[in-house]
Parts: structure tokens; C-alpha cells; sequence
């Protein structure tokens, strides 16, 4: 099995030192492009380039933008005849469109601090979802693609619809739902749903890493 990890969030400038972020710390990315490599696996880890992936024993490429991370799937997938992508990357919804501070713009690609106690203001826009994207990048016909899906959301059933919605425009062969609520340090509870709905519940990163690699060796997600 050829595989292609993503790992970590993006990360869009606001001036030399601040950035637009989110949580992710790329840790189950990690742990998924270890377990598939030490299982034989062919894996390249695309991942956030301050992500906390430690050494997952596989190729390595970091990114930090938006930008970075789509010009990399577009060349690594149109490269390389990779048969799965995990694509588990925290992807940011908006990219940085203007910097505003005390009403006058900013370049907010140019090195430096942006001065404190001044009203700043950011213009976001919308990004593609790349996930829409994966199967026109890829060179393989039948690449199958494992997107993920992380929700906020009291209503158990809700949180399902989301991550079926993905299933259902077709993004995905697999989708990985976790839920804010489910994950502590202890604890690290994933759903796996598939086209026929759920296919597995794990309750570790470690876990769900193996029950994905099982599912994807056996062809489940074809």
C-alpha cells in the first residue's frame, strides 16, 4: 500500500510573528503514518511544519500555508501513484485576505511586529475544500480517499449528519468523525463511517490507526 498522510493545521501570517490557527497538534496524523509504515506501508507524512509528530519512520515533507499544502498535493498526487490518502490535516477555512490596523492596511506577508494597542482588523476569504480535489489531482483512478471530520456539537445525531454529509458529496470513501466532547487526555474516541454507515468505533489514536490500516488492507472502502 502506497499511502499519503496529512497531518497538523495550516497556519495563514498576520504579520512576522502572529498566526491565524487552530488546534491540532498532528498527533493522529502521526500516529496513522507510523502504525501504516511499521505494517509495510509505502508512506509519505505531509505534515504542519510545527506539528508534533515526532519520528513516525516514513518520508517526511512539512508545510506551513494554506497555499503550501495544496501546491503539495497537487504535485505529490500527480507524481506518485499512491493508492490511500488520509488527508487528517486541520485545513483552515479562511485565508487572510487584508490586515487592517487603526483602519489603514497592512502587508500582512512583510516581516515584522504589528504594533499593540490599536484596533486590528482581518478580512478573511473563503478556501476550497481540498478534499474535493484529491481524486482530480490524483494520477490513480482509484485512489481511495479517508477524509476526517472534527465537530463542536451537543446533539449526537447532528454530529453524525455532518460527517455523513462529506461521505455524501462524494469527497470521500471513508470519513473519521471525532467530536470535541469525546476527546481528553485520556481518551481519544473516533467513528469511522462508510457509505453503509459506521464501520468501526475506536478509543485511542493508536487504535483507530490500526482498525483504518485493517479496513484499507482488506479493500472495505472500495
Amino acid at each position: 500500500m502506497k499511502a499519503l498522510v496529512t497531518a497538523g493545521g495550516t497556519e495563514e501570517p498576520i504579520d512576522g510573528v502572529r498566526r491565524l490557527t487552530n488546534l491540532s497538534t498532528g498527533a493522529t496524523g502521526a500516529a496513522i503514518a507510523r502504525h501504516f509504515a511499521a505494517r509495510g506501508a509505502e508512506v509519505l507524512l505531509l505534515h504542519a511544519a510545527r506539528a508534533a509528530v515526532g519520528e513516525p519512520g516514513c518520508e517526511r515533507e512539512p508545510f506551513t500555508t494554506f497555499a503550501e499544502l495544496e501546491a503539495a498535493l497537487r504535485r505529490l498526487l500527480a507524481a506518485r501513484a499512491f493508492d490511500v490518502v488520509v488527508h487528517a490535516a486541520a485545513v483552515a477555512d479562511w485565508a487572510i485576505a487584508a490586515v487592517e490596523l487603526d483602519g489603514a492596511a497592512r502587508d500582512h506577508g512583510a516581516r515584522g511586529k504589528l504594533e499593540g494597542g490599536r484596533e486590528l482588523v482581518l478580512r478573511l476569504r473563503p478556501n476550497p475544500k481540498l478534499i474535493d480535489s484529491l481524486r482530480r489531482w490524483s494520477g490513480n483512478p482509484a485512489l481511495t480517499v479517508v477524509g476526517f471530520k472534527l465537530t463542536d456539537e451537543p446533539d449526537r445525531e447532528a454530529r453524525s449528519e455532518k460527517a455523513r454529509a462529506l461521505l455524501a458529496r462524494g469527497a470521500a470513501d471513508l470519513v473519521v468523525h471525532n467530536d470535541l466532547s469525546e476527546i481528553t487526555a485520556s481518551r481519544h474516541r473516533a467513528t469511522i463511517h462508510g457509505p453503509d454507515g459506521v464501520v468501526a468505533v475506536a478509543e485511542s489514536t493508536q487504535e483507530l490507526a490500526e482498525v483504518l490500516f485493517a479496513i484499507l488492507e482488506k479493500g472495505a472502502a472500495a
